[in-house]
């Protein structure tokens, strides 16, 4: 009876530890933070374009994440996303339809990676010129400016999306994050620790039903 009581503890150790390291291979791309907090919109239409400049923060920067609002897909027309460096060179560019755009969708822009772009300075815009006012789409501003932005008017709710070469160099990304939130966040580490407790409980007390 022991030895089963102890597989099972076992087997909850390696279902909470082991599991994450599998769902690291799923993991494409990894964000530069956390999106910033949402505020008002910003209408995209006519001669109006958007443009945030920004730091990248690691290699291989391969998108940018950002939240738009096209309320009942009002918006069906074409909106033209331009990646440009430092010196406004056009890099990377592609096109998006309004009719797959949903309302306040979090719409991830991918575009092929640029290897070297840590520590370096870019330029993203977005426009809409066929579009009117009264089917604009709406981007998301915020009060909080993320680290990586240098804009200092109209800051757009976005964050860098970065292509995964290596998929151990992710798990120690979230292993770091876990690590530090489980010894610094109390009510992280309560939780947590209820949790494995809870299942470790439930596993032993069904072994001893038996």
């Amino acid at each position: 009876m022991k030895q089963e009581i102890y597989l099972a503890i076992i087997f909850v150790l390696l279902l909470v530890f082991i599991t994450p390291v599998f769902l690291v291979f799923g993991i494409k791309y990894i964000p530069s933070g956390i999106q910033p907090s949402l505020g008002n919109t910003k209408k995209i239409y006519k001669d109006i374009v958007l443009s945030q400049s920004f730091i990248s923060l690691q290699d291989n920067l391969g998108g940018i994440g950002v939240s738009i609002k096209n309320p009942n897909f009002a918006n069906k027309k074409v909106a033209y996303f331009q990646l440009l460096d430092s010196e406004e060179k056009v890099i990377r560019s592609l096109n998006l339809n309004g009719q797959n755009i949903a309302d306040g969708k979090f719409v991830k822009i991918l575009f092929e990676p640029v290897a070297d772009s840590k520590g370096r300075e870019f330029i993203w815009t977005f426009s809409s010129p066929e579009s009117v006012f009264e089917d604009a789409l709406e981007i998301f501003l915020t009060e909080n400016p993320p680290l990586w932005n240098l804009n200092s008017e109209d800051v757009l709710s976005y964050v860098t999306l970065h292509k995964v070469t290596n998929p151990l160099e992710v798990l120690k990304i979230i292993s770091s994050g876990w690590i530090n939130n489980f010894f610094k966040d109390v009510p992280f580490f309560i939780v947590y620790t209820s949790i494995l407790l809870s299942l470790s409980g439930s596993l032993i007390y069904l072994k001893l039903k038996k």
